[in-house]
């Protein structure tokens, strides 16, 4: 038994190799759970004190009882949250040990810092959720600690997106150079806007189920006005992430060519067109609730112009005459813009006072849904982009299994 022991420590003994699922996928599942509720956490910071400083400044009680709620659920899932990403990491450790060694070793400090900075979003969250009638009267120190608190949460993210980017556009050598990768910066904002827009979509969708479940007028107005409220956010972030994505396609190209040219040419080249369908959903589906809640005569008109946009937008590339593949980039810029012109004109003048319609509660639902899944999938292309290499041209998967051995004194920070 002894000998048994001590062999299990041996650093000669091979890595752990998952049958079916696969040590990759096994990962990216630990991580994309967690990415569910750390993103949604991150954009509902940021627009909790949002919704409250244009309730006080509109003295529009809608606005702050958006906010309480959002606060609310911060507060029941972001321990959920960070838990999840502790055993995403665990996972990661025990499945690719010389990679998460080498990583970890290049990037030691801005992850002790990373990490440590959930002690302070949490009592950020804590204070502002559990003290908020204490501050009803000094309302602007209760929204600056809202901000606080989401600045502090997003100092692990501007750490977490260099660990990432790094990944794919590996900088050369250490220290900022591989902080301030070739991808970073258009990551980081890529990323920044999309947990304010699937967020959004998502509370749209929650607060539409709310509608429908609710039995007093009141609440129903509330929550259809949440819904509407939470759509147009949600699809005005969406217009900036299509944007700041196709800057973070670009450096990608630029900086890693090779993998660019995989992602769309190797065998994970479909992922790009149900990208292409789920952001089709969510511009068509905008477009649809902008008709359905407020009916105006270019609306049918702007919808069905949007519709055949993205249906280009979705087709293969095998369907487009050689050197005409530009049309998919022009028939989205146009779908976009058509989409904003749809969304001003059908702003309402004033306060919401019709119901919610059972049609408008299935779009809010799908678009919800869609926001999710697009907000994930984008991450499962990241990941595939980089081939059989854990870091891009780096370290291949192959050479990433297995107990870590130090390469000598010196070697760690």
């Amino acid at each position: 038994m002894v000998s048994f022991l001590a062999g299990s420590f041996s650093i000669n003994q091979p890595g752990i190799q998952l049958p079916f699922i696969t040590n990759r996928w096994a990962v990216g599942f630990f991580f994309l759970v967690h990415i569910i509720f750390g993103s949604f956490t991150m954009g509902a910071l940021v627009l909790g004190p949002t919704y409250e400083l244009i309730g006080l400044r509109r003295e529009d009680p809608r606005y702050e009882r958006l906010a309480r709620a959002l606060g609310n659920v911060n507060l029941k899932i972001f321990s959920l949250g960070a838990t999840l990403g502790g055993f995403a990491v665990i996972v990661l450790t025990a499945l690719y040990p010389k990679f998460f060694v080498t990583l970890i070793t290049l990037f030691f400090w801005p992850a002790v810092v990373a990490f440590s900075i959930w002690f302070l979003t949490l009592g950020g969250i804590l204070l502002y959720n559990l003290r908020w009638d204490n501050f009803r009267l000094r309302k602007g120190a209760h929204i600056l600690i809202g901000y606080a608190t989401a600045a502090s949460e997003h100092i692990f993210l501007f750490i977490i997106v260099a660990l990432d980017s790094y990944l794919l556009t590996p900088g050369p050598g250490q220290g900022t150079a591989a902080f301030f990768n070739p991808s970073y910066w258009p990551e980081l904002g890529h990323r920044f806007v999309g947990n304010l827009s699937w967020a959004s979509f998502f509370v749209a969708a929650v607060a539409a189920v709310y509608a429908a479940a609710s039995r007093q007028p009141a609440n129903r107005l509330f929550f259809h006005w949440v819904a509407r409220t939470s759509l147009v956010v949600g699809f005005v972030t969406l217009v900036v992430q299509i944007v700041l994505g196709a800057v973070f396609v670009e450096s990608i190209k630029q900086a890693s060519p090779g993998a660019f040219r995989y992602s769309l040419q190797g065998p994970f080249a479909w992922l790009w067109l149900i990208q292409a369908t789920f952001i089709a959903i969510l511009l068509v589906g905008s477009n649809v609730y902008f008709w359905q809640s407020r009916p105006t005569a270019p609306g049918p008109v702007l919808t069905a112009i949007v519709v055949l946009a993205s249906l280009v937008t979705m087709a293969p590339a095998a369907l487009y005459p050689g050197g005409l593949f530009w049309l998919r980039y022009v028939t989205l810029a146009i779908a976009v813009l058509l989409s904003v012109a749809h969304w001003l004109i059908s702003r309402p003048g004033a306060r919401l006072t019709q119901d919610l319609r059972r049609s408008s509660q299935v779009t809010l639902a799908v678009t919800g849904a869609t926001a999710l899944l697009l907000f994930l999938l984008m991450g499962v292309i990241r990941t595939t982009a980089r081939s059989d290499y854990t870091i891009y041209g780096v370290l291949k998967e192959g050479d990433s299994y297995g107990v870590f051995q130090s390469p000598g004194k010196g070697y760690y920070p």
